[in-house]
């Protein structure tokens, strides 16, 4: 059994169209993305980014392990934040 092979999609619809996303952290029980993404933020709507943590496969396709939505009005302009998200595969 070899451990997952991970990477985040990222996506904020009311901002754009394309999702985006983390490099592949490979072989990690507990994987750790230091990225950062820039989004041009419409503060008169709602902003909730869905982020979806992912186990790339080869030759299979690649597997959904868990969806965050985050709303990101808990978020201050220009200051950088560092968010820890408890994950549990098990709940959806």
């Amino acid at each position: 059994v070899t451990l997952s092979d991970c990477y985040v999609t990222l996506w904020l619809p009311t901002a754009s169209a394309e999702k985006v996303r983390t490099r592949t952290i490979r072989n990690s029980k507990n994987p750790v993305w230091n990225e950062a993404f820039c989004y041009k933020i419409d503060r008169r709507v709602k902003n909730v980014l869905e982020l979806k943590v992912c186990d790339e496969d080869t030759v299979t396709r690649d597997d959904e392990l868990c969806t965050v939505l985050f709303d990101i009005d808990k978020l201050t302009v220009g200051r950088t934040v560092r968010v820890k998200f408890q994950l549990n595969p098990q709940v959806r």
